[in-house]
């Protein structure tokens, strides 16, 4: 073997070697980090307190218009989704082609009338918004 070919397979085991070792540093750094936040998160939880979350169930709402989910809201007992919709040829846009109430019952959404936002100044400030 040519003496350059010893120095290129020694810098390619030097080179493996060192990525080795940075990456073994990596994950000695990343396992001491996640160990400083479990024990954090110990101290915020006893100081604070914690609910725990867990996910239920995974339902649906349907709306009477194909559209693109916004935002949810709870108030109270009561959900107002808001959501994008193409109305296409319509002139005006109403409440109901933008929001809808629902109630949670049974494991499923329960659509509800619109009272729970039919204030007029509020049909005012909505209506204003589409017309500009």
């Amino acid at each position: 073997m040519s003496e350059e070919t010893t120095n290129e397979t020694a810098n390619v085991e030097l080179e493996g070697g060192t990525y080795e070792i940075i990456r073994k540093r990596l994950e000695n750094q990343g396992q001491e980090l996640r160990t400083r936040l479990e024990k954090l998160n110990g101290y915020r939880k006893d100081i604070f307190g914690s609910v725990e979350t867990t996910l239920i169930s995974n339902e649906r709402i349907s709306t009477d218009n194909n559209c693109t989910a916004q935002d949810i809201a709870v108030i109270g007992e009561k959900f107002l989704f808001g959501y994008n919709v193409i109305m296409g040829l319509k002139s005006e846009i109403s409440l109901e082609d933008i929001f809808s109430v629902y109630h949670y019952q049974d494991n499923t959404f329960v659509r509800d009338e619109l009272t729970l936002i039919n204030d007029q100044k509020f049909i005012d400030n909505f209506n204003d918004l589409f017309k500009y």
